[in-house]
């Protein structure tokens, strides 16, 4: 292991040279994200202790079923982590520049793969940690814990919850590989998106969340006691369902029932880890070899099915449009990394859409305007969330993607304002249409006059969301960093993410008053005008303006100033 831990100690080394360089500026910059952390987990803090008095003060849901919802929102995670490490990890494993310069070095290549591996979860895990760290603190706040709570569930619930799903993921990545050198890539990888699918239908047939609230609604007012007998006995084989039971007991101080569902989650994080390292020492080779056909059988695939896109074809654009928007196609889908991270995001937005088929049952069943109010801010949130997620993968790394070519670009007779913002626009159409479908099918099973009123605001925060990307983007340019999806989990992109979440945050203060006091009126047979609503949109469409103008202009500007 001295190789891994010589490895490692110099990467530790390099990266804290790079981004910790000795001038004002430098220190001036590092200082100012300091507090960007610092606030922000303040604020993550502050709002998950206050969403939890919510919950069970004010709509009164009941101990065990605020962890029925702490398990529905871990099972997201575990999944966005899992197709989220499979992703990162077959650019992180196969196309690093790093691999290729190890892989001729006497080092074994389970040893590259432990490095990398490590490297690739820590590297984009920073943040997250975060923000877990901050909703911990909050959530034992809450409920009194002991200051033991805090170190105990971050290092023997979260983190190897956390393990768990990204090496799980790894091995699937592993696992493609090795069934495409004899089945192909795309067969493969079919079968896989159907399994996932499978997986996270049957996951919501087994945890039948909304027959689980109409169940527990029958014992209304008496809901704050133990309803586990009402589950199907199926989940507690799941890894999610153990944090959020163990979370359940610790909460009610009774530490003794939590300890099987802790050692539990260990357990399986050590086998799952296990079974990574075993699969790659006798494949990971034999995967990199696969990885060099696949990515060349891809590239070739692309050429010759666009090649009715080439540019020797006539088009209707002049040929400064032409070139920009057929150079963004071409470098988009020559690149698996890029359409395979678009493809599952995708995926689990349609799982997302999906999976709130039931919402029009839950809200019929609600017994206040409080928990109508909360679904509908929940439905928002996530549909603005997947938007924010889009936003940063694909609009953050714009300007960082010219790469070593940016003096090219710099020294060409072109305007670079419009060049800027024509690849912005290419985007921001894609995404903006997504926003616009997602808000649209989420928000069916709502009053209309909500779904309306939500349309418009999914295009207000989208236009937001992607002007804020695109300036941070500049802000914290790297040339060097070919690679999109690192570039996405950079500290740059880490600091952009808690802009996101405090403008999310912002969203709830803006609609929650107008919403509730909707619902309010629905609930007591009240006429209300829809002016109320759109008292939301003309907040955000202000600073939609603001935010826009002053990010699309730092963005710009930065372009200008690099050298």
């Amino acid at each position: 292991m001295k190789h891994v831990f010589h490895i490692l100690f110099y990467k530790i080394l390099i990266f804290l040279k790079v981004n910790s360089p000795f001038n004002f500026l430098s220190i001036l910059k590092s200082f100012g994200s300091g507090l960007v952390y610092v606030a922000f987990a303040y604020g993550c803090f502050v709002m998950t202790y206050n969403t939890i008095d919510y919950l069970l003060a004010t709509v009164k849901i009941g101990s065990f079923l605020l962890h029925r919802f702490v398990l529905i929102v871990l099972f997201i995670f575990f999944i966005a982590i899992n197709v989220g490490n499979m992703v990162v990890s077959f650019s992180t494993l196969y196309k690093s520049k790093e691999v290729f310069y190890l892989i001729t070095k006497p080092i074994s290549f389970t040893k590259i793969f432990l490095i990398k591996f490590l490297d690739n979860f820590f590297y984009s895990s920073a943040t997250l940690l975060l923000i877990i760290t901050a909703v911990l603190l909050g959530y034992g706040y809450y409920f009194n814990l002991n200051f033991w709570f805090y170190t105990f569930a971050l290092f023997f619930l979260i983190l190897p919850f956390m393990f768990t799903a990204g090496a799980l993921g790894v091995i699937i990545l592993l696992l493609v590989l090795i069934m495409s050198g004899k089945w192909g890539i795309k067969k493969v990888m079919i079968s896989i998106g159907l399994v996932y699918l499978v997986s996270v239908i049957s996951f919501y047939f087994i945890s039948n969340p909304i027959q689980l609230v109409e169940r527990v609604f029958d014992y209304y007012p008496n809901i704050d006691q133990y309803f586990g007998f009402l589950e199907n006995s199926k989940i507690k084989f799941l890894p999610n369902y153990w944090i959020s039971e163990s979370l359940y007991w610790i909460s009610q101080h009774k530490i003794e029932r939590a300890i099987p569902f802790v050692y539990a989650n260990i357990i399986i994080s050590i086998f799952v880890f296990g079974i990574t390292l075993l699969i790659a020492n006798k494949f990971y080779y034999r995967t990199w070899l696969t990885s060099l056909k696949v990515n060349a059988e891809l590239k070739s695939k692309t050429k010759n099915r666009f090649s009715i896109l080439g540019f020797h074809k006539k088009s209707f654009l002049n040929g400064f449009d032409e070139s920009i928007l057929k150079r963004e196609f071409f470098l988009f889908f020559r690149e698996p990394s890029q359409w395979l991270h678009l493809l599952v995001m995708l995926f689990l937005i349609t799982v997302f859409i999906s999976s709130i088929s039931g919402i029009d049952f839950i809200i019929t069943k609600a017994y206040n305007e409080y928990l109508k109010t909360l679904i509908y801010l929940i439905v928002s949130l996530f549909n603005i969330f997947l938007v924010a997620s889009l936003s940063l993968r694909f609009v953050f790394p714009l300007i960082s993607l010219e790469g070593e070519a940016l003096w090219k670009i710099r020294s060409a007779p072109i305007n670079f304002n419009a060049f800027l913002k024509k690849r912005l626009t290419i985007y921001f159409l894609i995404i903006f249409f997504i926003g616009q479908l997602i808000s649209f099918f989420s928000n069916l099973q709502f009053p209309i006059a909500l779904s309306l009123v939500a349309q418009l605001n999914s295009a207000l925060t989208t236009i937001t969301l992607i002007s804020l990307n695109f300036g941070m983007g500049g802000i914290f340019t790297n040339y060097k960093e070919r690679n999109a999806i690192r570039l996405a989990s950079s500290p740059g992109a880490s600091i952009t993410f808690l802009f996101t979440l405090l403008y999310l945050l912002v969203i709830i203060i803006v609609l929650f008053i107008p919403v509730s006091n909707y619902f309010y009126a629905k609930v007591h047979g009240i006429n209300i005008s829809i002016w109320n609503l759109l008292s939301t949109s003309i907040v955000l469409a202000v600073l939609a303006l603001i935010v826009s103008y002053t990010f699309i202009k730092m963005g710009l500007k930065s372009f200008r100033q690099d050298v």
